[in-house]
């Protein structure tokens, strides 16, 4: 059985993993896009090396942040993980909130062959333009994209170059599981102590040197522009830069981690068939004790 144990960044997600691995020795695979960085620890909630449990973990510090890292390399290295680990283990759990790469990992979703399209004249238009491109292309994902949304925009024009549209390539699915035994377990808490539990966590890190450790990466590293995205990152090197007071950038991550889990909590809830509980406690009541 593979338990995957989904929801909001801080609702908890990895004490109940942590049980789930004791009660069913079972690994424990990382689904957060963020955690498969190295020495992004504090910004990322990540578990500490000298945790017991850091050991279990896999797909945990995997890449460099100088490097980029997709959807579409992830889904390959978690199949083949599972791969690996079912030869050893009857349950496996996954554990994380990044609901795009537990989706394409999970289910029969393949990616268009898009890394050698040419992207040099995609990159001098603006976002205006590249709608309308959009939208000559495929009319149907362009009707899914803010015009803001440059990244997904231009992503989408790449795919319908690559010969086949996005949304082609999605209809052509079956959007089933590729596993026969799978269990999503969401965790969903009350908004209000979600909303309270994310300020005081953005608290914590700075306490614990936040700051210091995005010094450290960028004196270290040239950060890929997927490990710049991660929320605390991005608002800490901009206050780095002078571009607000650190109290500025205190509410500005609040506000954007609220606004995430927001969109995690639509997406796990539209996106899988799942089973829903609004504390922990219920969770590990029904599956453990």
């Amino acid at each position: 059985m593979i338990y995957i144990i989904v929801g909001p960044t801080g609702s908890g997600k990895t004490e109940i993993a942590k049980q789930f691995s004791d009660y069913f020795s079972a690994p424990i695979i990382n689904a957060d896009a963020f955690q498969i960085y190295r020495d992004m620890n504090i910004g990322t909630a990540k578990i500490s090396k000298d945790d017991p449990y850091y050991k279990k973990h896999y797909l945990l510090d995997i890449k460099s942040p100088s490097d980029n890292f997709s959807v579409k390399e992830y889904q390959a290295l978690f199949r083949e993980t599972v791969e690996q680990l079912e030869k050893k283990y009857q349950n496996i759990i996954v554990c994380g909130g990044t609901g795009l790469y537990i989706r394409a990992s999970i289910y029969d979703y393949t990616f268009n062959d898009e890394e050698e399209i040419d992207t040099s004249d995609l990159e001098k238009l603006d976002n205006e333009k590249l709608y309308e491109l959009l939208k000559k292309l495929d009319p149907e994902a362009a009707d899914k994209l803010h015009m803001n949304n440059r990244k997904r925009v231009m992503r989408a024009i790449v795919i319908s170059r690559s010969g086949t549209s996005k949304s082609e390539n999605i209809n052509s699915q079956e959007h089933k599981l590729i596993y026969e035994d799978v269990q999503i377990l969401m965790i969903n808490p009350n908004r209000e102590k979600l909303y309270d539990s994310i300020n005081k966590r953005v608290d914590k890190m700075f306490e614990e040197g936040l700051v210091n450790e995005v010094k450290s990466l960028l004196k270290k590293y040239e950060l890929s522009t997927t490990a710049k995205a991660a929320i605390g990152y991005k608002e800490v090197i901009d206050y780095l830069e002078g571009k607000y007071s650190l109290d500025d950038c205190k509410e500005l991550i609040k506000k954007r981690t609220r606004n995430y889990a927001k969109r995690q909590v639509t997406f796990f809830k539209n996106q899988f068939e799942l089973e829903m509980f609004e504390t922990n406690q219920q969770l590990l009541d029904k599956y453990i004790r």
